[in-house]
């Protein structure tokens, strides 16, 4: 191979990172959906002959690894010879691309002198899929063929020409398909610009020179990463945690255990011995769980860096067929990201005694999904909300968790805001707020999460929710204590009983009846009683924490009318703590 002077290899490597930006710029001005456009839970990507990836945009990051998988499945399917320009293909088959059937992903060869010389693709959720219900989104299925329709490997467009027999299929078996075939049209259209960009790119510097950069690329990030986990001291390291149940078998706990082998620069994730697949939905492909274990390998290594193939060549991950995490046919995998968001936290639990100063306490570990649907009555017309709900992130080395953010798998995503929820659906939002004394206790605290109150107004409406982590709490890390756990309270009246419904599927609410949201925080990062007591104190005073604990777990005693720090009480205070 002929070097590239290394110039080239960064407009090149720059370049090719703003066609994958542009994508999803083109993608999420052009979808219909809130889900897309406002929450971004979609992703883009460019990659080679072979499904490596090349550059993709900043998105979802369990998107990192199973994006080529449904490319690769394509190539067995379909033949690499079959594929012609204008071709697109769709696919949401759970097994081979790891993830639920909500999430279509989109892609397209890319053809420069009538050969391929890579792929553009996009994998976007829609907001329903067909199935028991609306949503796609299942706490009490079965099998996956209760979930919604299906494709695998399927050409959407031929030749640059829509498959009509594929698009009259589609619009016949979801409950939505003016939002869902817009977003469709979206992502083919992201294709389209990863195409161009991509072949002008070529155009530009020469096919020879713009792989030479790629395969520079990719060397020059598994050096960088290697060297990083060079750094962790060798040896085996281990952790465990669960999660409440499958939906189905309430209350039987699904344990997940991650061990961690570092040997030189190679690192080994090891899930062999969590659950087995479950008769839930919180099941996912192969795909997915190897995924999973890419985004904490990049954030433990080189979370600064832009994704490429390069990325993951020091990592291998041992996950043998049917676990919860490389569940197969017919396991149900509607609420795959469960699981995820958990075994990411494990990871880093297993490697926090090797690298302290590089891992935070657990975070609130869960999506938080949240779907509410009905009949409009002003309009008469069915809608669907669909969004994840922030929480407290764990406490870090050096400094507190942040507030109120989405889930680790899922980081790049938003939820909606609320004048969009006011102005499109039948929905209040009464009241958007932190949750006080979420955050665990620690030298360093961890995040807060929030409470979120949706009032239904003038309708009866239904509603699916999964809210996870209940009885695994986030863990601190180093003497932090445990951030508080997720949970759902229903109201259905006035003044009413709250009671609590932490998963349901299509649970009736009464007009004028409420859902309130309160999403876990982050576990604390060292002993409380080491926070400095002025911090504790701005900490009450900005409603983050509240007098008691400022007592009981921090043992700052304050003035309840001046909140000036007594002192004297204080450091007796501590001192008892200290010593019982």
């Amino acid at each position: 191979m002929r070097r590239v002077d290394p110039i080239t290899i960064e407009v090149v490597r720059n370049a090719l990172v703003a066609t994958a930006d542009e994508m999803k710029i083109n993608l999420a001005r052009t979808a219909y959906s809130t889900i897309i456009y406002e929450v971004l839970d979609f992703s883009v990507g460019i990659f080679d002959p072979a499904a490596n990836i090349i550059a993709q945009a900043s998105g979802l990051p369990i998107f990192l690894g199973n994006l080529s998988a449904a490319i690769e499945d394509g190539i067995k399917v379909i033949g690499r010879d079959c594929f012609k320009p204008g071709d697109v293909i769709i696919t949401n088959d759970p097994y081979t691309t790891g993830t639920h059937l909500c999430d279509m992903t989109i892609y397209s060869p890319i053809f420069f002198n009538r050969e391929i010389v890579g792929f553009a693709a996009t994998r976007a959720h829609w907001i329903d899929v067909g199935g028991k219900g609306p949503g796609g989104w299942f706490t009490d299925s079965t099998e996956i063929y209760q979930e919604g329709i299906r494709f695998r490997s399927v050409k959407l467009y031929k030749e640059g020409e829509p498959n009509e027999d594929v698009l009259r299929i589609i619009h016949h078996n979801i409950r939505f398909p003016e939002s869902s075939l817009g977003d469709m049209r979206a992502q083919v259209a992201a294709c389209r610009t990863g195409e161009r960009r991509f072949v002008s790119i070529i155009q530009k510097y020469g096919k020879e020179t713009v792989f030479n950069c790629i395969k520079e690329i990719f060397d020059h990030d598994e050096r960088l990463t290697r060297a990083e986990v060079d750094k962790i001291p060798d040896g085996i390291y281990e952790a465990n945690s669960f999660m409440d149940d499958d939906g189905i078998e309430i209350g039987k706990p699904v344990p997940i255990k991650a061990k961690v082998k570092i040997e030189g620069s190679d690192m080994t994730m090891d899930l062999s011995e969590s659950s087995k697949q479950v008769k839930g939905s919180p099941n996912c492909g192969l795909a997915a769980g190897i995924s999973a274990c890419r985004v904490a390998f990049k954030c433990i290594t080189t979370p600064e860096l832009p994704v490429n193939q390069g990325s993951f060549k020091p990592l291998e991950v041992i996950l043998p067929s049917g676990t919860v995490f490389s569940a197969v046919e017919p396991a149900p995998c509607s609420t795959y990201g469960l699981p995820l968001m958990t075994l990411i936290d494990t990871v880093f639990k297993a490697l926090a005694p090797a690298i302290p100063g590089k891992i935070p306490a657990a975070h609130y570990g869960d999506v938080c999904a949240t779907f509410i649907y009905g009949v409009d009555p002003k309009s008469n017309r069915p809608y669907l909300h669909v969004e994840p709900e922030g929480g407290g992130w764990g406490a870090r080395p050096t400094e507190d968790g942040e507030n109120v953010l989405i889930a680790i798998a899922d980081g790049d995503t938003y939820n909606v805001p609320v004048e969009a929820v006011e102005i499109r659906y039948p929905l209040m939002i009464e009241r958007y707020e932190l949750y006080r004394d979420s955050g665990g206790p620690g030298k360093y605290r961890g995040g807060l999460g929030h409470i979120r109150t949706y009032k239904i107004l003038g309708h009866e409406a239904g509603i699916t929710i999964t809210y996870e982590r209940s009885k695994c709490p986030p863990w601190g890390l180093f003497g932090g204590k445990p951030g508080a756990v997720n949970k759902v309270l229903v109201q259905q009246e006035e003044d009413g009983p709250e009671i609590v419904l932490n998963k349901a599927t299509n649970f009736r609410l009464k007009p004028g009846a409420r859902l309130i949201c309160l999403t876990g925080g982050g576990g604390g990062y060292g002993y409380p009683l080491e926070r400095d007591p002025e911090i504790v104190r701005l900490d009450v005073i900005r409603g983050y924490v509240s007098f008691r604990s400022a007592k009981e777990d921090y043992g700052v005693v304050l003035n309840p009318k001046t909140l000036e720090i007594d002192w004297k009480a204080t450091k007796e205070l501590r001192h008892r703590m200290k010593t019982e």
